[in-house]
């Protein structure tokens, strides 16, 4: 209060006394108490919004379960198990699409060793196996390979660029990229129709981030596609093509045997 404020109360409380002394005047009335006002309290900021809290929660569950699902996949085995590369190669599974081809043991006839992928110099190549030497399980010593188009095996060091090639590719260097995670589709025909689906699902699936490379292959029957990734080969006539047996295999196979991680 005041001193002004303070002045004017003992004023009017002295003439009230005054007043109490006259004849016939009656008590002077008592004060009345304000009621003191409780403000409400504001939070400052430093209330809690649960709704964020929750949505916060939320965000942290899902990059844990990201992280968990990212680091089991690139863990290394345990004791004892395959990594998930080789479990791939040895899955022959008749629900995947495609016929399997078991993964080649290579030179020295043994599966599971160095040598089953091993790289010798572009420009080099190596047959497609004959049905005696398939039978007698001849297929090492000289390497050949088992299918036709390959689906696995010894290859030549350099990759293919992925997507539409211009030029047909060796067979060779086109087992480096299945190796490389990828799909290759082969084809042997001039029907322009089918060389333009071909095409336009190559470049839809790579922009899809697949892995898949096309290129015109005249060592197989005529009028024919084929499909590979490793160990794995579908091949048919062009009055059975449909894109989407095409797109089936690439979006089963495509980076499902992947051993260097692309």
């Amino acid at each position: 209060m005041s001193r002004r404020q303070g002045t004017s109360s003992k004023r009017l409380e002295q003439r009230a006394e005054r007043n109490a002394r006259k004849p016939g005047a009656s008590a002077p009335p008592p004060r009345r108490r304000r009621a003191n006002r409780v403000q409400p309290q504001r939070s400052g900021g430093h209330g809690i919004n649960w709704l964020l809290v929750a949505a916060g929660l939320g965000v942290t569950a899902i990059i844990a379960v990201i992280a968990y699902a990212v680091v089991s996949a690139n863990s290394a085995p345990g004791p004892g198990e395959l990594p998930g590369w080789r479990k791939a190669e040895l899955d022959g599974g008749a629900l995947l699409p495609g016929v399997y081809y078991p993964p080649h043991p290579g030179p020295d006839g043994v599966q599971g060793t160095s040598d089953d992928r091993q790289h010798f110099a572009n420009g080099i190549k190596t047959p497609i196996c004959t049905a005696d030497q398939i039978a007698q399980n001849q297929i090492s010593n000289p390497v050949c390979y088992t299918s036709n188009p390959p689906t696995s095996g010894p290859h030549a060091q350099s990759p293919m660029p992925f997507g539409v090639l211009d030029n047909p590719a060796p067979k060779e260097n086109l087992i480096h990229n299945m190796e490389h995670a990828g799909v290759v589709i082969w084809y042997n025909t001039d029907n322009q129709q089918v060389i333009d689906a071909l095409k336009k699902i190559t470049k839809d699936q790579n922009d899809r981030r697949r892995l898949v490379v096309m290129t015109r292959y005249n060592e197989m029957e005529i009028d024919h596609v084929a499909l590979t990734s490793w160990t794995r080969l579908d091949k048919f006539p062009i009055d059975q093509f449909t894109e989407k047996r095409v797109n089936d295999f690439i979006e089963t196979h495509s980076k499902r045997f992947n051993p260097e991680g692309f």
